[in-house]
């Protein structure tokens, strides 16, 4: 059964994969002291940052926002900030978000117990610590609900089915990993874990990645840590929980599974050839072509479209340009 099925219809499943949500994509609540002024008296106060989740896709947040606003109506607590009648668009990125309220913290871990991040767990007891407006409720830290992904191979699905939705690299080209900061790690372990557990992955311990190029960028990018799944795990968590909430990225996942299935060996020159005359005629065809989506119509992995893209841009047929964090893909003009 899809995992936002599950999410909607049972409580410990909603706040297991809330927590995991939490730690990947929601904003933490970082305390901060606030100066602030009374006529010409000045006072120090304990300020939190909003839990807020914000990203561009449309669909999935707004499935997290319609699945949390229904346990709203079902347990009759405040879930959802008391503002947010939907999800919202903002000006200046044009990302979709909405704030949660303090108390869904609360609920959340008081649910899983000691979830598998220190930092995300000491940021929200941190916060749930000075609520004023809010009956706290007890937290147990020797309870520990992500055992359940060790146990539960369904479970564990899903937990990755919404991590490919929210931060898993790779998922348009078929190479899905979880690739996350030094602050993280501890979470990447116990993933790792339970991939490992249901053979998902071939790894045996973490990955490190370089950011020297985003260092040259000028980023101050913090060591990051990954770990690959591998393309039968990708297969059997897609069975087991799928389908995405994204839908591009759904017929991303959906293409390199049934790609794996498919490939034949029909020798390097013969494939080479069909494939190139396929990229070249598509983009004669249509403007502004991804790479990604030229996988669609080659029918090969983006490495693939991407080498012959280079090939063919090195002998002058094709041109590239940047919009945003990608690459679009034209027949270069004759001067």
């Amino acid at each position: 059964m899809s995992i936002y099925k599950l999410m909607d219809s049972d409580w410990r499943i909603y706040c297991l994969i809330s927590s995991i949500i939490y730690i990947e994509e929601v904003s933490k609540p970082i305390a901060r002291i606030q100066i602030k002024r009374n006529g010409k008296k000045e006072y120090k106060c304990l300020v939190f940052q909003s839990t807020r989740l914000k990203m561009k896709g449309k669909e999935i947040i707004g499935k997290i926002f319609d699945i949390t606003r229904n346990w709203e109506k079902k347990k009759k607590i405040r879930l959802i900030g008391e503002s947010f009648k939907t999800t919202r668009t903002e000006n200046l990125s044009g990302q979709e978000k909405f704030n949660f309220s303090p108390i869904w913290l609360n609920y959340v871990l008081s649910e899983c117990g000691n979830i598998p991040n220190k930092s995300s767990f000491d940021a929200a007891v941190q916060r749930i610590k000075h609520f004023k407006h809010y009956k706290r409720i007890k937290i147990n830290k020797n309870k520990n609900l992500f055992n359940l992904l060790l146990k539960d191979e369904n479970l564990a699905a899903g937990a990755f089915i919404v991590s490919m939705d929210l931060e898993c690299r790779g998922v348009q080209s078929g190479n899905v990993c979880l690739c996350m900061s030094e602050k993280y790690k501890d979470f990447l372990e116990f993933m790792l874990r339970v991939a490992q557990k249901w053979d998902w992955t071939n790894n045996e311990c973490l990955s490190s990645v370089s950011v020297e190029y985003s260092k040259k960028l000028g980023i101050n990018a913090s060591p990051q840590y990954e770990f690959r799944i591998n393309i039968k795990g990708l297969q059997n968590i897609y069975k087991l929980a799928g389908p995405l909430m994204d839908s591009h990225k759904d017929r991303c996942v959906r293409f390199n599974i049934q790609r794996s299935r498919n490939y034949t060996n029909l020798g390097w020159n013969l494939i080479k050839n069909k494939t190139k005359e396929k990229i070249i005629k598509a983009i004669r065809k249509n403007k502004d072509m991804t790479s990604t989506y030229l996988q669609f119509i080659a029918g090969v992995r983006t490495d693939v479209v991407l080498d012959h893209l280079h090939k063919l841009e090195n002998k002058g047929i094709v041109e590239k340009k940047r919009r945003g964090k990608r690459y679009i893909w034209n027949i270069k003009n004759a001067s």
